[in-house]
């Protein structure tokens, strides 16, 4: 990493950290980066990443540090009487930072799981919304989505004129893992929902696009979607009901017969 990206995602994190409702965390996928959030209206965000190296600098010269209150621990900046200095130091002399514009009807799950139906409640469950993120996160870690940013990456390798790698081999052992979740989840969908599942939940289409395209009836996407994020529930084990504790049945040591009726 050159000095001008290590300023660069320095720079980035104080950013971030200086926010309200903002934190980062040690990926949980397993990656060694930390992963960063931010908090809107009770639901955690990802804001990207960045590299340990990068927090480990910063966390020496005592501007950041890890809050151990919360498990997992937390990133945060250290003091809150040096939040004036830190937040002047990321934005290079600039004026406040403006509020970043957020879209809820961005991710049609997540208005879903916000947006109340006639009796109340959300109009998918805990449950549901989970399973959709789920299969939405392995999406992203197989590499099935479109880059929508430059592919730096692709500098290192210059045999390869593509975005990505164009072999099995190339890629990496996350990428192949989250494959091969995917493909057990669409086998258990079947091609109809897990095409569904796929539009909805990794390329974010909204239910009146899907309904446009495919040539349904109006409001039949969602109850499909539905059906699709139920059987999302049950191949990942998010329905507690569907789970068996204890003890299913119990039999004496002598319960069972030792004689048994002669064929003929």
């Amino acid at each position: 990493m050159t000095v001008e990206i290590a300023h660069g995602e320095a720079n980035r994190l104080l950013k971030h950290l200086a926010g309200p409702g903002c934190y980062g965390l040690v990926s949980p996928l397993g990656c060694g980066r930390i992963a960063l959030f931010r908090t809107v209206n009770g639901t955690s965000l990802g804001a990207g990443y960045v590299t340990p190296e990068t927090v480990q600098a910063l966390e020496a010269e005592g501007i950041v540090s890890w809050s151990r209150d919360a498990k997992p621990a937390r990133l945060g900046l250290a003091l809150p009487g040096r939040d004036a200095s830190v937040a002047e130091r990321a934005q290079c002399g600039g004026g406040a930072l403006p509020a970043p514009a957020m879209d809820d009807r961005e991710s049609p799950l997540l208005w879903l799981y916000r947006r109340a139906g006639k009796d109340g409640r959300p109009q998918i469950s805990d449950e549901e919304f989970a399973a959709g993120e789920r299969f939405r996160a392995d999406i992203t870690l197989a590499g099935m989505l479109p880059r929508v940013t430059m592919n730096w990456d692709a500098a290192l390798t210059p045999e390869q004129a593509a975005a990505g790698p164009r072999d099995v081999a190339g890629s990496s052992d996350t990428a192949l893992a989250a494959r091969q979740r995917i493909r057990l989840a669409c086998d258990r969908l079947g091609p109809e929902l897990s095409g569904l599942a796929i539009d909805i939940c990794g390329f974010l289409k909204g239910l009146d696009l899907v309904e446009k395209e495919r040539r349904w009836p109006p409001r039949s996407a969602k109850v499909v979607l539905r059906v699709a994020l139920a059987a999302l529930v049950t191949h990942y084990g998010l329905d507690r009901r569907a789970r068996q504790h204890g003890i299913i049945s119990w039999q004496a040591s002598d319960g069972r017969p030792n004689q048994f009726p002669t064929p003929g």
